[in-house]
């Protein structure tokens, strides 16, 4: 019995196949019209990056030929250039942090235009900062600073008058390079004369130290009603300084300066920038003038130094001008 059932079997199994067969035989055309528009994309590489990778990949791919489909091998280490995807990748997250602080400042700027609105302001002093510009312990001083420098740019009105690291952080705001006073001078003891009048150059009788402010500049004219200029139109004045950093004097730096528009308006003695003017009339000390007002009483009237009393006085014009200029 078994070996009858066991024939039938494998006679129907024949004609399966052989109906199978005639049915392919009528298709064939067809599933080649198909295959024509089955593309497979095999991910493998040229250069085998683990074990067996190479062969496994040309097991599939010719199984995928024997069943007459399209095959294009996607070589992972050649469809990409990833070490130039990175480098892109990075200068547009650079890109989107410059964006993002663009953005910030754009808010802050909306926020202290609409302070200095309010209380009708049109005048702003910036004055020194106990910290240089890379170890405050806040960036909102900065930020405030920057948002004030571009508001000041829009609003000639407003007089601004910025002090040792006021004086830095406006520039800084402005892309202008500031650096440590001892990448400037190499000399300890001029590196230390920058230091003279530390820790408050507010103090009575602190030491002084002389600046040379340029001839035909705005700040000479300030000056001229107390000094007199040397042979060379050049005038000098005696100020506190307490700073250990300053604005760079390269010629690169220098160059980026008037770009901005901005003058150099008096040195040091060892070539520091003392003073900067800027497109509106502002001016800007590394040194402190202020300190000579704020003991006025006590410089012009209980000091026998008449080279501290004619500072004052050229102090006082200083902030007359800031205050009371058109």
């Amino acid at each position: 019995m078994y070996r009858y059932y066991n024939r039938i079997f494998n006679v129907l199994l024949i004609i399966v196949l052989l109906l199978s067969n005639i049915t392919y035989a009528g298709t064939s055309k067809n599933l080649h019209s198909i295959n024509g528009d089955i593309v497979v994309g095999l991910l493998k590489t040229g250069e085998e990056t683990y074990s067996h990778e190479l062969g496994l990949s040309q097991t599939v791919y010719e199984m995928f030929n024997n069943f007459g489909v399209k095959t294009v091998l996607i070589d992972y280490n050649k469809i990409i250039s990833l070490k130039k995807i990175q480098e892109e990748s990075l200068e547009l997250a650079r890109q989107d942090e410059i964006l993002a602080k663009k953005l910030t400042l754009g808010r802050i700027k909306v926020e202290v235009a609409k302070f200095i609105k309010e209380h009708k302001i049109n005048r702003i002093f910036i004055p020194e900062n106990y910290y240089n510009l890379h170890s405050a312990p806040t960036p909102c001083r900065q930020l405030v600073t920057e948002a004030i420098v571009t508001i000041v740019d829009d609003s000639p009105s407003i007089h601004l008058l910025g002090i040792c690291g006021g004086l830095q952080g406006i520039m800084y705001a402005k892309g202008i390079e500031v650096v440590s006073v001892a990448d400037l001078v190499s000399n300890k003891e001029q590196q230390e004369s920058h230091l003279k009048s530390a820790p408050n150059p507010q103090q009575e009788d602190v030491s002084l130290q002389q600046i040379k402010i340029v001839p035909n500049s705005r700040l000479a004219e300030v000056v001229a009603k107390f000094l007199s200029p040397n042979e060379n139109g050049w005038f000098s004045a005696c100020f506190p300084d307490a700073h250990s950093g300053a604005v760079s004097n390269t010629p690169e730096n220098r160059r980026k300066l008037e770009l901005l528009g901005y003058k150099i308006a008096a040195f040091s003695n060892d070539g520091i920038i003392e003073a900067i003017e800027d497109k509106h009339g502002n001016i800007y000390f590394q040194s402190h003038p202020e300190a000579l007002v704020v003991k006025s009483d006590k410089n012009l009237y209980l000091s026998n130094h008449k080279a501290r009393q004619i500072s004052t006085l050229v102090a006082i014009a200083i902030i007359n001008d800031f205050l009371y200029r058109a």
